[in-house]
This record gives structure tokens, C-alpha cells and sequence, in this order.
């Protein structure tokens, strides 16, 4: 096995020596080690159209983690440590390109486009300094993957796509978190490697960029109660998009339930250089729903309006009500409608069960090279259990399968199965 951890590595051996060097010891007393075990089979089912027929997986990750705790005083010090293993189980070059596996970056001799073959294992590290500042306030440097509206690191697979730069945290206001950070690089779930910071292509609405622009974020979060929150974001690729976000989050008792729904306004418009095209849209999601005896049963609707699709960093989530398994649903004009259900399986005496099932269905989709009108569907089944005791107690098991269907590019069938474990120490 051969892994490549550079100067992190330098790093990495300082602040140990540094942190075995402390008499009182805080740094490791309060870290928090652990071993994440996933197993993962990917099969997505393209069902119609020339090219790969098929992508199909199976693949085990480790991921080993040290959380540190930080040095005595105002200003303290830390590091946290990961190291992901992922080791295939079974792939060929043409059922390749799940993003559970590392693979080539040529096509094998004689073969399509997207044959290529998945490495036997690769792994990567990740190391993140971190300094507290009176208790209340946190910056970070290394790797990072912060969860925003403007920004969701892509985390179904093996491993979570990740970041490299710099964060600051401060909750020193009551109810008020605070959130601002500079990102240089990103490293995609299957990758070993750090790359330049891109737009998603979208379709072929924009144009790639990979001229080393640096992703800016602000965000702004305020608990006005359990049952009320509401987060401001503004997130800006260099000469590229900004883009800002507002959320309201709210869970209301009413009679023997409770009503439940979670309202996000987009608005995103080019900067600077423009260098990925002209940028003006807004995007209006909304749903909301009841909550009785284990039952949550919503409905929604989404609107993109204006000009181009919905801008994203390539190979992250979007924070879109309609990010489903297979597609997101964030065309130029496109209007979505959205039916949810949920079920914890608690309420019937079987706690660690769940169920849920989604449905996205939208029109007036404006397509790049599409003379009529995109249409599109999905339904999504999820299925999940956490083993509550015996010798198996908290290993998960998940079933999710998702059938996406529309009228401009390949329907596809997708299942996928999940095995979780954690190992804590």
C-alpha cells in the first residue's frame, strides 16, 4: 500500500511532539479516537441510449480518527486527524466511475472512453490545526468540510469530498453562530489529490473553470428557539459567482402534532471576471407538512427564475430541496413540485427503524442544446436500521433505491447498500 501525505506529514510529527511535550496533558485527554467502517455497493442502471449500460460497485472504506482536545489557557491549541483507506471488492473498467473508488485517469488500450480501471486501494490523510480562542471562538487550518447553504460536500459514498483552507467559528452571542471562511482547494470523494475549486458544469450551462479561484463564505445562524431557526449565507467563487442564501427552519405544536417546514431563498448572480458566463437567477423551495405518532407527511414546491441553471461547486451537493439521489433538479426556469413521507418505526415498537420515501416531479426546464421543454421525475425509497443491542448493537444498515426518469437525457435505475459501523475508543 503506498500513500502520499506530503508536507502534512511535517506537520503532522510537530504538533504531536508538541502535544506529547505538555506536562497537563489536555491535549490528549480530552481527544477522541475512533474507526469508521462503511461497506458500500453502487449500482446505477442507465436504461436506455448508447454508451456504459451500467455502473456497479463494491468497495469497503476505514476511516481512522483522532480528535484532539486543546491545550490549558485562553488560547489553546489542537489537531484533528483522519485517514481513509478504500479497498475495491469488485469493479471492471466498464462498470467503473461510482466515485466509491479511485480509478485511472486514461481508458484502458481498446476500450470506450469510459473504461477504466479502479485501483486495488488508495488512501488519503487529512490534518486540520485548530487554535481556541476564550472558550467560545474556533479557527481552523488544513482540511475542512464545512456544511452550508451555499456549500454541501458531497458525503454518499465512501468517503466526503473535502476542502483546503481556513475557518473561523465564534459563538461567543447567545443563540448566534458565526461562520466565515477562505477555501484554496478541493479533494473529490474518490480522489487522492487536491485540485483547482470549479463551477459544476450543469448540464453544459457553464463553462469549467480551473484558474486556482478560491471559494469566500460568511454564514449566520440564529436559534430563535427549538422550534425556530433562521441562517443567512453568502458564498463567492472568485470572478466566477456569488451567491446568497436564506433558510427558516420552524417545528410548531399543533393539536396532538406538530407542523413542520423549511423555507430557502436563493440568489446568485457572476462576479468579477464572469469567467463561467453570465449568472442571474433566484430560486424560491419551500415545503411544509404535519407530524403525528412517527408520521411526517410534507408537500413543496421550487422555482428557479432567471438566467442560466443553479450555480454549484463541481462535485458537491446542492442545498436545494430537491437534491435527490440521482438528480437535483436545478435547471434554468425549472419548477419542481416535491411530496415527502416519513416514518420512524419507534412509534410502533421497533426503534431503529426508518423509512422514507420521496417524490420530485418538474416541468418548463430550460435544457443547454434542447430546443423543447426538459421535463423530469424521481421517486426515491429509503430504508435504514440500527442494530439496538446484542453483539451487532449500532451497526447500520441501509437500502436506498432511486428511478429517475426524463425526456432530455438517460433515465436511470440506482440502489445502493450501506454498512456503518464505528469503533470507538
Amino acid at each position: 500500500m503506498t500513500i502520499k501525505f506530503g508536507s502534512q506529514v511535517l506537520a503532522f510529527g510537530a504538533l504531536n511532539a508538541l502535544a506529547m511535550g505538555i506536562a497537563h496533558a489536555e491535549f490528549l485527554k480530552d481527544g477522541k479516537a475512533s474507526v469508521d467502517t462503511r461497506n458500500y455497493y453502487f449500482s446505477n442502471d442507465y436504461r436506455e441510449d448508447a454508451g456504459q449500460n451500467k455502473v456497479q460497485e463494491w468497495a469497503q472504506g476505514l476511516t481512522f480518527k483522532y480528535l484532539s482536545g486543546f491545550t490549558e489557557g485562553d488560547i489553546g491549541f489542537g489537531l484533528d486527524a483522519a485517514m481513509m483507506v478504500g479497498i475495491k471488492l469488485d469493479s471492471s473498467p466498464d462498470r467503473s466511475g461510482s466515485g466509491l473508488l479511485s480509478r485511472d485517469a486514461e481508458p484502458r488500450a481498446g476500450g470506450a472512453s469510459y473504461s477504466r480501471e479502479a485501483k486495488d486501494e488508495y488512501s488519503k490523510l487529512n490534518l486540520t490545526g485548530k487554535v481556541r480562542l476564550y472558550q467560545d471562538t474556533i479557527v481552523q487550518y488544513g482540511a475542512l468540510a464545512p456544511s452550508l447553504g451555499v456549500l454541501q460536500p458531497s458525503s454518499t459514498r465512501l468517503f466526503s469530498q473535502g476542502f483546503e483552507g481556513t475557518q473561523i467559528t465564534s459563538k461567543a452571542f447567545d443563540k448566534l453562530t458565526l461562520s466565515a471562511g477562505r477555501l484554496d482547494k478541493v479533494r473529490q470523494r474518490d480522489s487522492t489529490d487536491y485540485q483547482d475549486i470549479s463551477i459544476a458544469y450543469a448540464s453544459g450551462q457553464y463553462a469549467k473553470t480551473s484558474n486556482g479561484n478560491k471559494f469566500n463564505f460568511a454564514a449566520l445562524d440564529y436559534q430563535f428557539s427549538r422550534e425556530l431557526n433562521l441562517t443567512y449565507n453568502y458564498g463567492e467563487l472568485e470572478n466566477v459567482y456569488g451567491q446568497h442564501y436564506l433558510g427558516l427552519k420552524a417545528k410548531v405544536p399543533v393539536g396532538p402534532g406538530n407542523v413542520v417546514a423549511d423555507m430557502r431563498l436563493f440568489s446568485s448572480s457572476d462576479t468579477g471576471a464572469s469567467e463561467a458566463g453570465h449568472i442571474d437567477n433566484k430560486v424560491y423551495s419551500g415545503i411544509a407538512g404535519y407530524s403525528l405518532a412517527g408520521h411526517t407527511l410534507q408537500g413543496g414546491y421550487q422555482k428557479i427564475k432567471g438566467d442560466g441553471a443553479f450555480p454549484f461547486l463541481d462535485g458537491t451537493a446542492t442545498y436545494l430541496l430537491t437534491e435527490m439521489m440521482i438528480t437535483n433538479f436545478s435547471k434554468a426556469e425549472q419548477r419542481s413540485w416535491l411530496l415527502r413521507y416519513d416514518y420512524d418505526f419507534a412509534a410502533a415498537g421497533l426503534p431503529g427503524l426508518t423509512f422514507t420515501l420521496r417524490y420530485a416531479k418538474s416541468d418548463q426546464a430550460q435544457v443547454v442544446n434542447i430546443a423543447y421543454e426538459g421535463k423530469e421525475r424521481e421517486l426515491d425509497t429509503d430504508l435504514g436500521y440500527v442494530v439496538q443491542s446484542g453483539t451487532f448493537k449500532d451497526v447500520g444498515l441501509r437500502w436506498r433505491h432511486g428511478v429517475m426518469r426524463n425526456n432530455y437525457t438517460r433515465d436511470s435505475d440506482q440502489d445502493r447498500l450501506i454498512v456503518d459501523y464505528t469503533f470507538k475508543f
